[in-house]
């Protein structure tokens, strides 16, 4: 394991933490797995208890190491990072990541939408949709469920195409030809069903991300409603801001 250094103007706290932050970045403890005891990592490091509690209550917050209750304190494995700005399939998200996706279908049916959808989609009285309700795996663990309604006018035979890398995206420009344009897309907090979360391999009401997204095609036809439950455990969003106002809200 890294050292400390005793002769630095760092808290020991924080130096334990960066020693542990390293280790963890170069592997030294791998996600999954546990990291040495409180009583181990106090002699390591020559501190005290109350040092280590900190530094690894820190990383804990951090989401770098996860407590698991009777068990230990685990090198957490790393989140599934959603760039904001951008029309990525959660299939590329998955690879980008490094891991390998996979997906199971759960549902492949038209259906007619609610009254509700079918005005979220400026779709006509008596238009169907087709629904496609997949589970997403990041190498091979289960981290989210997604389910899309698409108008069914705009892609005869959906249910019977064979999905181009298992996306669907991927499948709506390689095979339909379309060109997705833009998306107006709501995150927040929710809990999750019974079914869905034993798709999930979670508990029932556990917290999870629900991603709720409208797709707009190049000439502005709704191509796409979609709600994804994501495992808040294994994704996180990020966005990039930049710059300040100019006028200021005093």
């Amino acid at each position: 394991m890294t050292s400390i250094n005793r002769e630095s103007l760092l808290p020991l706290y924080h130096q334990v933490e960066e020693a542990l932050r390293e280790d963890i970045a170069n592997k030294r403890h791998l996600p999954g797995q546990t990291i040495p005891t409180e009583t181990e990592l106090q002699d390591h490091f020559n501190v005290s208890r109350e040092t280590i509690r900190k530094a690894v209550s820190n990383l804990v917050l951090a989401g770098l190491l996860e407590k698991r209750k009777g068990l230990g304190t685990f090198v957490a494995h790393p989140k599934i990072v959603h760039r904001l700005g951008r029309l990525y399939a959660s299939t590329e998200e998955i690879l980008a990541r490094g891991t390998i996706p996979g997906t199971t279908f759960i549902e492949k049916k038209e259906i007619a939408p609610s009254e509700t959808m079918r005005r979220e989609m400026d779709l006509k009285k008596g238009d169907n949709v087709v629904k496609i309700k997949r589970l997403r795996f990041a190498d091979e663990k289960p981290v989210a469920i997604l389910s899309s309604y698409l108008p069914s006018d705009l892609v005869p035979d959906l249910i019977q195409v064979q999905f181009r890398n298992n996306s669907l995206y991927k499948t709506l420009e390689e095979v339909y030809g379309f060109k997705l344009d833009e998306a107006d897309e709501i995150i927040e907090a929710g809990p999750i069903g019974r079914k869905d979360a034993k798709w999930l391999e979670i508990r029932e009401k556990t917290p999870i991300l629900v991603v709720k997204r409208l797709t707009h095609l190049d000439n502005g036809r709704i191509i796409e409603k979609l709600t994804a439950l994501y495992r808040s455990d294994k994704f996180k969003y990020m966005v990039k801001l930049k710059g300040r106002p100019e006028h200021r809200v005093l």
